[in-house]
């Protein structure tokens, strides 16, 4: 039996902090259903096995929580099964390959270093802002090669992005699909080409157009792969990674022991504060999951945030423990789904935090304030002083 729950996704309490109501879909079953007939999955195991079979939970209707978006995602990299999300994600991943992102490790890491040391040396700042900005608004927009005016536009155009998901009739949906049709527009603009910056990731893609490998419809879905998820989801799971080590100063001490513990710092941040809530698929079968029918044609909301919580994987999983072995959360998805800049994002984060081990004793939080946002959770304000 499906277990009905009574859940507002949006309400400013989940908002600000969503993990009550998570462990509440957990443990309502394997999936349970939300208000408007959309079935929510939060179990750690249920997740990793359902976004492992894409034939049954499919991402080509879309994975927003509307139809109007998922018309607009249709045929991304986002929106897309195999054989077409193979192509698609072949292409639009080649800037991204492991050569081409080991030739930028030393520029990323000499920015990195340059920026805590500036960061350091003035005593307070905002870690969402001049920290976790820098590296995403510098050299990432700097590689995706956009003009100069749709560079400015990155930031909003991302946001939206993911706002646009929420459900129909949410305010957050309702304020973001404008914004949607704008980045849309802009991308569809046949002067667009002319103006990207020539050997940035927008320009090869249009070399891809030129050469015949892929069509202008696919140009401007690949295109939207870059300007949307390449910013906001760094950007806070940086901040999310600052907030948690500044709250647990005795973590962030034994990181400046044991440097080499580095990465397993950011993937427990990752897994304890996922910077995506969420996505949704839809069943292309009648499905039997964990023992609970689900008809075809149900839309599922995967809740990656709730099952990086689930204690049925991780013991004590509200606990920040940089010693943990995260390394299966599923902040940036799982299987063919996965995040294409996951790596960039990690090798972004981990020269930011070598950096600030060598450099910060001490963080104190001294100012805080989260995001507003559907899908996304992170900080918009986040001031800090650091003792050097």
């Amino acid at each position: 039996m499906i277990a009905d729950l009574d859940i507002d996704l949006y309400s400013p309490e989940l908002i600000a902090d969503p993990y009550p109501v998570f462990k509440a879909i957990r443990d309502a079953g394997p999936v349970c259903r939300l208000p408007g007939g959309v079935f929510a999955m939060g179990r750690h195991a249920d997740l990793k096995q359902a976004l492992s079979d894409w034939s049954l939970f499919s991402s080509q209707s879309g994975v927003a929580l509307n139809e109007t978006m998922n018309d607009a995602l249709s045929g991304t990299v986002l929106a897309s099964d195999p054989p077409l999300h193979t192509g698609l994600r072949q292409v639009v991943g080649r800037p991204l390959a492991p050569g081409r992102l080991a030739a930028l490790r030393q520029k990323i890491t000499e920015t990195a270093e340059a920026l805590v040391d500036d960061l350091a040396s003035r005593g307070e700042f905002c870690a969402a802002t001049d920290l976790a900005q820098h590296l995403p608004l510098t050299i990432v927009s700097e590689l995706v090669g956009m003009p100069d005016d749709g560079r400015r536009r990155m930031l909003d155009w991302a946001a939206a992005v993911f706002n646009s998901m929420a459900m129909e009739g949410s305010s957050y949906a309702a304020e973001a699909l404008p914004i949607v049709g704008e980045m849309v527009a802009y991308i569809a603009d046949a002067a667009l080409p002319e103006r990207l910056v020539p050997g940035g990731w927008a320009a090869e893609l249009h070399e891809a157009v030129k050469a015949g490998e892929i069509t202008k419809d696919t140009f401007e879905s690949l295109l939207q792969a870059y300007l949307a998820p390449s910013l906001d989801t760094t950007i806070f799971a940086t901040s999310n990674l600052m907030w948690l080590l500044a709250k647990h100063p005795e973590q962030w001490q034994r990181l400046r022991d044991r440097p080499a513990l580095i990465p397993r710092a950011i993937n427990e941040a990752l897994r304890l504060e996922s910077p995506v809530t969420g996505f949704s698929r839809l069943l292309t079968r009648d499905a039997n999951i964990d023992g609970v029918d689900i008809p075809k044609g149900s839309r599922i909301l995967m809740l990656f945030a709730a099952g990086n919580r689930d204690e049925r994987r991780y013991p004590d999983p509200d606990r920040f423990d940089i010693e943990r072995d995260s390394t299966d959360h599923l902040s940036f998805g799982h299987a063919i789904h996965r995040c294409v800049g996951a790596n960039l994002a990690l090798l972004e984060m981990t020269a930011l935090l070598t950096a600030l081990t060598r450099r910060v004793r001490s963080i104190e939080i001294l100012e805080e304030k989260r995001t507003d946002h559907a899908v996304l959770r992170g900080f918009s304000s986040l001031k800090v002083r650091v003792d050097c």
